[in-house]
């Protein structure tokens, strides 16, 4: 009889143990899976010696057996990327037509973080590396994610959006950009070195005050003279204006190459201020729409067919 209690005790002990076993297993699989997990996933990443951070959207539709599109999104001066989601929240689209969108953050400059839009220079806010942070957050995404390098775009608001014309000028990883109340430091603009097709949305108002829509006299090129620029550079030279009879102070501008490419579109809001959205809206389509709408339909290559 206490044979058999032994027996049973041995039995029950193993039949535990192996239940522990599987669950732990199953616990570290899903573990494992949280980090590739989707939704919003905070990360960070050190570019010369300094810790960087970012936010990544891996919407549900994600899927590792096929690339996706890759939205960067650079806040403003003195934003934080927490901030700057919600404001720029293009997270429904991403579910939509299946892209991952970052909000990466940029360096504290005595309590205002920022984004340094020219090559070492005066116009520069600091030393910061920007453009090698965001070069090597394009490597480790594709090394997290399944991305297709061919199809990586950027957009900004205020000198975010500086940052944008910063990286199109200076990267051939880019597709497409966008600014929102942004423009072009005159010394990004008298050097740039943009050597691909390079499809650009400008979104800006007139009574912006602090990028003024027809340039500062200091250092921001005016929203003209960067329409012009993008426009020769990418061959545009028939030029089609659209008024939103709904939205009668936003006009679009829309400039197309030879071949019909339509390769610069602006945005110009009659009264508008200094914001990436405030209920702009075009033919019923936000900001976000606007922005992802226009950039989406480039790869490195040009317009995709």
């Amino acid at each position: 009889m206490k044979s058999l209690l032994n027996n049973l005790k041995f039995y029950i002990s193993s039949i535990l143990f192996i239940i522990i076993l599987i669950s732990c297993e199953e616990l570290f699989e899903m573990s494992s899976e949280d980090l590739q997990g989707r939704g919003l996933i905070t990360k960070s990443l050190t570019h010369d010696g300094v810790e960087r951070t970012y936010i990544i959207y891996i919407p549900n539709s994600y899927n590792e057996d096929n690339d996706h599109p890759l939205m960067f999104n650079f806040h403003g001066f003195g934003g934080r990327a927490a901030d700057f989601l919600y404001s720029a929240d293009m997270r429904s689209q991403a579910e939509r037509d299946k892209f991952i969108v970052v909000y990466p953050q940029g360096t504290d400059l005595g309590g205002f973080p920022h984004w340094n839009s020219s090559a070492p220079s005066a116009d520069n806010k600091s030393s910061a590396d920007d453009i090698g942070f965001v070069e090597k957050l394009i490597t480790k995404i594709s090394m997290d994610y399944s991305v297709n390098s061919d199809r990586i775009y950027a957009a900004g608001f205020s000198n975010g959006g500086f940052f944008s014309y910063y990286l199109a000028c200076n990267s051939e990883k880019f597709a497409a950009i966008g600014s929102v109340a942004g423009t072009m430091i005159d010394d990004s603009f008298q050097n740039c070195n943009a050597l691909v097709p390079t499809g650009m949305i400008n979104i800006h108002g007139t009574d912006d005050y602090v990028v003024p829509y027809n340039g500062d006299g200091g250092g921001s090129t005016s929203i003209p003279k960067v329409l012009e620029y993008w426009r020769y550079f990418n061959s545009c030279s028939v030029t089609e204006e659209i008024n939103d009879s709904s939205n009668g102070p936003v006009t679009q501008y829309n400039y197309y190459d030879d071949n019909g490419g339509l390769y610069v579109q602006h945005y110009k809001e009659t009264g508008g201020g200094h914001y990436w959205s405030k209920g702009l809206t075009f033919n019923g389509k936000n900001t976000n729409d606007l922005v992802w709408n226009f950039v989406s339909k480039f790869d490195i290559n040009g317009i995709i067919d």
